[in-house]
């Protein structure tokens, strides 16, 4: 159930999946239909493996919070 995570805990999960000598595949399921927000997550995971890329997409898409607030992305 891919959808139901954000992009950086995709990531961080492809991570450890492959920590190891032998080559190692990270196979991400969904339920269709899939929302726009889980669409571009995953277009995404499919595009690169570059952790600041990920990072500045996971910012774009679940914004920044506050600082000083409640509020949490």
């Amino acid at each position: 159930h891919a959808e139901r995570f954000g992009l950086a805990q995709l990531h961080q999960l492809r991570g450890r999946v492959g920590r190891g000598e032998k080559p190692s595949s990270c196979v991400l399921l969904y339920k269709d239909p899939l929302g726009e927000t889980a669409t571009r997550r995953l277009s995404v995971m499919r595009e690169t493996e570059d952790g600041f890329r990920i990072a500045e997409e996971d910012l774009k898409l679940r914004g920044e919070g506050e600082l000083l607030g409640t509020r949490q992305s």
